[in-house]
């Protein structure tokens, strides 16, 4: 007999692949990668950055960074959702949701409005409204016929849940958008040590007994 049996390192080799293979599987169907292009997310996703976006997760909030797949495939911060309130501007700029200025920084040259958000709808806005084209513009509507900025919730295509960029500006995003994310990463790095433990047990010598 041996001391070490075979059947360990066996369960260790299979455990391991199931959980590599499964989640680089699941990583590929789920998530995709997108090279940004412009600064309107900027400081924290600027030109160059890439994205990672969970295809899965549709369901947007307000705070979340979601890719528009419109005709033009765009990323902006949901400021506000149906049944929402957004209006512009404060004394210094700001636009509101609900009377509350946004996370926005204020931007100069913004035009008063104020819309209500329909059910379905979401108003959208850039981190850096300097340069962003969004819902005050109407610049990022795919039904046009409303006339008031916002576009179909129907039409993101995913919540961005990670940046891939040097620094501290990578990594994944906080609270639920890196969650499904962070899980894949986690079966994936359990499986990478269980296969390293079904390596290192196969270089132990055997004992005969």
């Amino acid at each position: 007999m041996y001391g070490r049996p075979p059947r360990i390192r066996g369960l260790a080799l299979a455990a391991g692949l199931i959980l590599l293979l499964g989640s680089a599987g699941l990583f590929l169907t789920r998530y995709r990668v997108y090279a940004v292009p412009s600064a309107s997310m900027s400081p924290g996703i600027e030109p160059g950055d890439r994205i990672v976006v969970d295809t899965w997760s549709q369901d947007a909030a307000r705070g979340d960074v979601v890719l528009v797949d419109g005709e033009t495939r765009l990323v902006k911060r949901v400021a506000a959702i149906g049944g929402d309130v957004v209006a512009c501007c404060t004394a210094d700029a700001r636009v509101t949701v609900g009377g509350t200025p946004a996370a926005q920084p204020p931007a100069a040259g913004n035009e008063p409005f104020s819309v209500a958000v329909a059910p379905g709808r979401l108003f959208l806005l850039g981190d850096n409204p300097g340069v962003s084209a969004d819902s005050r513009a109407a610049a990022v509507t795919t039904d046009e016929s409303d006339g008031d900025g916002t576009v179909a919730a129907t039409t993101v295509g995913g919540r961005v849940v990670a940046v891939l960029a040097p620094g501290e500006r990578g990594g994944l995003l906080p609270d639920r958008a890196g969650a499904a994310l962070r899980r894949t990463s986690w079966g994936a790095l359990a499986g990478i040590a269980l296969l390293a433990a079904a390596g290192l047990l196969a270089l132990l010598p055997r004992r005969a007994s």
